[in-house]
């Protein structure tokens, strides 16, 4: 049963499978635009926490906790924002789109078209944020945000191996895409902004990289002179990170689906499988 203000999780797993449907049917330029947005709020909010994490350094130096706990505690807003604003973001379509696979729904080419439209959206929001908002503004190119945004991108993405990258974003792929399923299941303001804020912060505080968040982050980095070339951007903050988002929520999508969606449908049609045996059978 569901709560008063919320959904359950089998109504939220179905509301979930929808919005993965839509998004199939949605045009093309709809998908670029609404992306572009989500890009552009996310790494406002990146650019949040880098400003709050960063600009303390007398009390962050010797406890990098302290750093963590303060990016996560604003970076998740962007998911917030993202959320109630309607835009979009890469991460949540591989979660909607193993739903839609597994209830074989769309064509190949509306996957890969939609999917090149969610990335090439948030690039550019990134992008946009990363050069005019953040370097040409000169908002984080000063001390002492300049050195600990290199030091950063440094040590999670250039001298970082490209295996613990791509397993560090199955983490964050999973929780974002908890978010996201939360952010549907409850109905009010204020418990819809907790949902989203909390999976994604323990995400952020855990370092567990974000597709967006690193086309930001990554891109900040090569233009204030973090040792991060265009080729590593590519091979380091992209590939593994786009790869292990998209695992991890594909996870969720799939667990979704096979537990609350089959078996929403298997009651309907009275086709339900009984896994345990009655009491007293062998």
């Amino acid at each position: 049963m569901a709560t008063s203000g919320a959904l359950s999780p089998e109504d939220a797993a179905f509301e979930t499978l929808e919005t993965g449907e839509h998004h199939l049917r949605e045009p093309l330029t709809m998908s670029l635009i609404r992306n572009f947005y989500g890009g552009l709020l996310l790494s406002a909010a990146g650019m949040s926490a880098l400003i709050l994490a960063m600009g303390v350094p007398e009390y962050t130096a010797d406890n990098p906790a302290v750093t963590r706990v303060l990016q996560g505690s604003v970076f998740p807003i962007g998911l917030v924002l993202v959320y109630a604003l309607g835009a979009e973001l890469f991460t949540g379509y591989p979660m909607w789109f193993c739903m839609t696979i597994a209830d074989r729904k769309g064509k190949p080419w509306q996957y890969v078209m939609t999917i090149i439209m969610s990335l090439g959206g948030n690039f550019l929001g990134a992008l946009f944020w990363a050069v005019v908002q953040s370097y040409l503004t000169k908002t984080i190119t000063e001390e002492p945000f300049r050195s600990s945004i290199i030091e950063q991108v440094d040590t999670n993405l250039t001298e970082q191996q490209w295996i613990v990258v791509f397993l560090r974003s199955i983490g964050c792929g999973f929780l974002v895409s908890v978010a996201m399923v939360l952010g549907t299941q409850n109905r009010d303001g204020v418990s819809k902004a907790l949902a989203l804020w909390l999976p994604f912060f323990i995400s952020t505080v855990a370092e567990f990289p974000h597709t967006v968040e690193y086309m930001y982050l990554g891109m900040v980095g090569m233009l204030i002179g973090a040792k991060l070339t265009v080729g590593m951007y590519l091979w380091k903050a992209l590939l593994p990170i786009i790869l292990g988002n998209a695992v991890g929520g594909a996870f969720v999508g799939g667990y979704n689906y096979f537990v609350f969606v089959r078996r929403g449908e298997e009651k309907q049609t009275g086709q339900r499988r009984d896994w345990l045996p009655e009491s007293g059978d062998d």
